[in-house]
């Protein structure tokens, strides 16, 4: 089962290799099965099911070597585990997404991001990735283009990223009326090195998030780990869902959803980069997202925020606008343009109709789907918005001819 308890499977044997010699012996032994590597579990979608044999890299995680502008890990390492060994030596990653449950290759594996302009997606940091194919041939990869290899490659067994000198960030909030979010949202994208846009639907403003390098001390009053211990043990786990519980009641979801808001606002903050980018482990809850080029960012919020209103849904969590900047990695979803991921999340049985008129609306810009979050495309929609495909699907053929790490997802989405 996932995080968010919206996949579940019954594998026949679980694996748990300790060594890449035994996840190589593990692949040569299975032939005419299907093997899936699970990391975190944090996906909404099924790209990590595993069918027949799963394989948890849980046991083969750690740092391998450490340089001043790159460090190597074992593809099981939690992304909490490497921020946590980076900052013991003064070094951090130049970007990481909201969450820090995945393991590195997952993470890589779905186009996991963060929001900048002036930085990538955490694929985007790897200049090397060791990955154990079909027939159990290890290979060094290092060209941009299979970085986002959503598990269909092979089983990743080393990653080398970038990084850099740990900093502190400032973190700032403004909101602005929604009316007049889309007109700026090409502003806002540029005006910071790491900025963010959160909107509570039902009400008149979003809240605009900056973060911007600084050398003054982390904050005392508020506190960012104080305030993260918060979050994650009082408000998330106990205060969110009894407003969210609430607000099942129609009458009391506009009120609750102003006073979500409100919470928004926050004076200036000052932290370290990874825990000021990141945000509180939140309750369980569904997410879908989609993906557009910044030239069509400004249509895609009009038609989100007209459709909440004209179809009358009530959606109970933030829109969260975030910017990635463009890459050269085949199946990211912010290939070949500095792209706008516009996510919707909701709590509770709403989700549905809301997805669902999310993506009308979506489809119809030509919107790219997150791999990692709800999605229901199919081969015919992926080939028309991911031109580089074919070079994908290539490569797949010649590490995986068998098959072995194929699935039904795969399948539905590469038809392959």
């Amino acid at each position: 089962m996932n995080w968010s308890r919206t996949v579940v499977s019954t594998p026949s044997v679980w694996h748990t290799p300790t060594s890449e010699d035994e996840i190589v012996a593990l692949v040569r032994g299975a032939a005419g099965q299907r093997v899936r590597v699970v990391g975190g579990g944090h996906s909404w979608s099924a790209i990590a099911m595993p069918e027949q044999i799963a394989v948890t890299l849980d046991s083969y995680a750690g740092i391998i070597a450490r340089e001043p502008t790159r460090v190597t890990v074992r593809a099981g390492m939690r992304l909490r585990a490497l921020n946590e060994a980076l900052a013991a030596t003064g070094q951090a990653l130049p970007i990481v997404g909201s969450i820090a449950e995945q393991s590195i290759a997952g993470a890589i594996a779905t186009g996991t991001h963060g929001s900048s302009l002036v930085h990538g997606n955490l694929a985007s940091l790897v200049e090397r990735m060791r990955v154990i194919d079909g027939r159990g041939r290890v290979h060094d990869l290092v060209e941009p283009g299979p970085r986002v290899h959503l598990g269909a490659l092979g089983i990743v067994s080393e990653v080398t990223l970038r990084i850099e000198p740990a900093f502190r960030l400032a973190e700032t909030v403004e909101g602005i009326r929604i009316e007049k979010l889309a007109g700026a949202l090409e502003a806002i994208a540029t005006s910071a090195e790491y900025c963010k846009v959160w909107w509570m639907p039902h009400t008149p403003f979003a809240h605009v998030f900056r973060y911007e390098r600084t050398s003054d001390e982390p904050s005392r009053k508020p506190d960012p780990i104080k305030q993260r211990w918060l979050d994650e043990k009082i408000m998330h786990r106990w205060l969110f869902p009894a407003l969210l519980q609430l607000g099942r009641v129609g009458r009391l979801s506009l009120p609750i959803s102003r006073l979500v808001a409100k919470g928004f606002m926050q004076p200036r903050r000052v932290g370290i980069s990874t825990l000021m980018l990141s945000t509180p482990m939140p309750l369980r809850h569904r997410e879908t997202e989609a993906a557009l080029p910044m030239t069509r960012a400004p249509e895609a919020v009009e038609r989100l925020v007209r459709m909440i209103d004209r179809d009358h849904l009530i959606v109970n969590m933030p829109v969260e606008i975030r910017f990635v900047r463009g890459d050269d990695a085949w199946m990211s979803p912010a290939q070949g343009a500095d792209t706008c991921q516009i996510g919707a999340y909701c709590y509770g049985a709403r989700a549905t109709p809301y997805f669902a008129a999310f993506w009308r609306e979506m489809r119809a810009i030509n919107a790219r789907p997150h791999w990692g979050k709800e999605l229901d495309h199919t081969a015919d929609e992926v080939a028309a918005l991911w031109p580089m495909l074919p070079a994908f699907r290539a490569l797949r053929a010649e590490l995986d001819p068998d098959g072995l790490f194929a699935s039904a997802f795969h399948t539905r989405t590469l038809a392959q």
